[in-house]
Parts: C-alpha cells; structure tokens; sequence
C-alpha cells in the first residue's frame, strides 16, 4: 500500500493519462484506498482537488461521505462510502 502523505509523481502522471473521472481513473484510485482512509488520505489520492478541509465542512453540512470512522479527534470514512462521494464529486470538463 502507498503511502499518499508522500508524493508520487509517477502515479499521478499515470491517473491523468488514465483520464480524471474516467471508470480506470476511479479504479486506480479505489485499489490503493486502505480499508478506512482518512481526510488527509483522500485529499492526497484525489490529487487535491478534494481538500480534507472540504471534506470537513460538507460532512458538517451533511453532505460528505455517508460512514464515517472516528479515531479519537481524527474522521475517516470507509472505502465505499468514500469512493462513492468522490465519484460523485469529480467530473471532467473538456472546454475544446
């Protein structure tokens, strides 16, 4: 398992190539997900386009991830609650 608190270049070039928001794109991201991944963690896999600071303010929002895990002061969700919102979150939009 990698760690996304270290950056990866090489899988990140890999994701875009794979086409953000494309099935490939979600799957790559899904098999690298531990059990239960935390706000930090899902940022990092997610390239930052879903900041840990969103992901707190749309859960008070009751908007984010639907199971979330909580470790004395630390959030974290499950894989499929948190694959299922950021499938929901990431489009793309091609402006050719």
């Amino acid at each position: 398992m990698q760690q996304y608190l270290q950056p990866n270049f090489d899988r990140s070039d890999n994701l875009i190539h794979q086409g953000i928001g494309t099935e490939a794109f979600f799957r790559s991201i899904e098999q690298e997900l531990p059990p239960v991944v935390s706000r930090a963690e899902l940022a990092k896999a997610t390239g930052g386009l879903i900041s840990a600071k969103t992901l707190s303010n749309e859960d008070s929002l009751h908007k984010g991830p639907a199971e979330r895990v909580r470790a004395g002061s630390k959030i974290g969700y499950t894989r499929a609650s948190a694959m299922a919102y950021i499938r929901k979150k990431i489009t793309y939009y091609d402006k050719r």
